[in-house]
């Protein structure tokens, strides 16, 4: 999908979105503003008004005012705020209404939730989603049971033959996305962060279903083909 928002895809030249500083995976935040798309009715207008998209895309952004105004993320900065409430409208763009319904369903287990949010960070910035299926993934089928920064450093240096903007980073910003991307694996449960050992992902019959629908989303998770 072209544009802010929705799943990453890219063609001939395009650069990646880079823009994954914040927050790792914003799981908790994500309910709360999900729930905000549900209350006021979006999702039932989406399915009204577009039946045939599978991505809620900026859809979300109708409740980006209300979500900073009334602060439902008690954050104590507007700007701050602001920025986390952005980058949380971002993945859940990727998601489609049947997603963001289970995302803000409370008797939702948490580590459903979590798992979801992985598969949107995924969808939104194509780099992770080829980092989880290409290092990730792959190092759990070869019988290697372990992630580490430089495995992601090779990795970023062999996309960066092909994408330039990824020399163009500061070592500093470098250093943030290594960071995120693993405290984002680590939230999820795919990777202890302490000793960098990889967790088979078991994902819950509720998730695997509705991930089933987009079944691409299972090549995120260090697991065998379902």
């Amino acid at each position: 999908m072209p544009g802010s928002y929705g799943t990453e895809t890219l063609q001939g030249g395009e650069r990646y979105r880079l823009s994954f500083t914040v927050g790792g995976l914003l799981a908790s935040q994500s309910r709360i503003i999900a729930s905000l798309f549900i209350d006021n009715g979006y999702c039932d207008q989406f399915c009204r008004e577009q039946p045939d998209s599978i991505e809620l895309g900026e859809y979300v952004t109708l409740v980006r005012k209300r979500a900073i105004d009334e602060n439902v993320l008690g954050i104590r900065t507007q700007s701050a705020n602001a920025r986390v409430v952005n980058e949380v409208l971002k993945r859940l763009s990727t998601l489609s209404d049947v997603e963001i319904r289970f995302l803000a369903d409370q008797d939702v287990a948490l580590s459903d939730c979590r798992a979801l949010m992985w598969v949107s960070m995924c969808r939104y910035y194509a780099i992770v989603g080829e980092f989880a299926n290409e290092v990730v993934r792959d190092h759990y089928l070869l019988g290697d049971l372990s992630v580490t920064y430089e495995d992601y450093d090779r990795f970023m240096i062999g996309k960066a033959m092909w994408h330039p903007e990824l020399e163009e980073l500061s070592k500093a910003t470098q250093a943030k996305l290594r960071g995120n991307v693993f405290k984002a694996m680590d939230e999820a449960e795919l990777v202890k962060r302490k000793d960098n050992t990889l967790l088979p992902s078991i994902l819950s019959g509720s998730v695997a279903s509705i991930l089933g629908k987009r079944p691409e989303s299972f090549g995120f998770f260090p697991m065998r083909e379902r």
